[in-house]
């Protein structure tokens, strides 16, 4: 719970020092891969000019993926018979451009939490869930007008629950743990 109030108290000041700061960009961000699969989600990316370099993001995500796409996403669970979805979700990242445009190679670090809703012989739980990703990306505009653009990323994600597990019908549900992730979404630059 310490980590979570460090980690809070930090985006807090990083989010006052950046919005204090008139913004020079907002874009709309999504994940064209997840929503396939059945999510929905949306991200707003904040930036400033007076402050070169770092992007701010902000997201909110919910999501109920097929049975062979939550084995995937967390393998701990693996034939156990769950159907999880993800009831709500959002978090905040932090991103560090290389080239002062905010464009090109990037490396950051998102957090987001998510409330699990997961189904099993008729219980169903919520759980809460904490992901961590460190990550490398790279914005790519599409054109001179700088507006539409590509935004690819990867790295490892981090999954723990604040209940550390939870028994739903006889049978616990573990976190993912560590495990690589990666990424397109598509976003547009106001």
């Amino acid at each position: 719970m310490k980590t979570l109030a460090a980690f809070i108290f930090t985006i807090s000041i990083l989010v006052t020092s950046l919005t204090a700061q008139p913004l020079s960009g907002i874009h709309v961000e999504t994940d064209p891969l997840t929503t396939v699969f059945g999510a929905k989600t949306v991200s707003l990316v904040f930036e400033s000019e007076k402050v070169e370099h770092w992007s701010l993001f902000t997201n909110v995500v919910s999501a109920d993926f097929p049975d062979w796409m939550d084995d995937f996403l967390n393998p701990k669970n693996k034939g156990k018979d769950f159907d999880t979805r993800i009831k709500l979700g959002g978090g905040l990242a932090i991103d560090y451009f290389f080239s002062p445009e905010k464009e090109g190679l990037y490396v950051g670090v998102i957090n987001l939490a998510f409330n699990y809703q997961v189904q099993k012989d008729g219980s169903t739980e919520e759980i809460l869930a904490l992901n961590t990703i460190p990550r490398i990306g790279y914005r790519h505009f599409f054109a001179k007008n700088k507006n539409w653009y590509l935004n690819p990323f990867a790295g490892f994600r981090y999954e723990s629950l604040f209940d550390k597990s939870k028994m739903i019908s006889g049978s616990e549900f573990k976190p993912a743990g560590l495990q690589l992730f990666g990424t397109v979404h598509i976003g547009y630059k106001f």
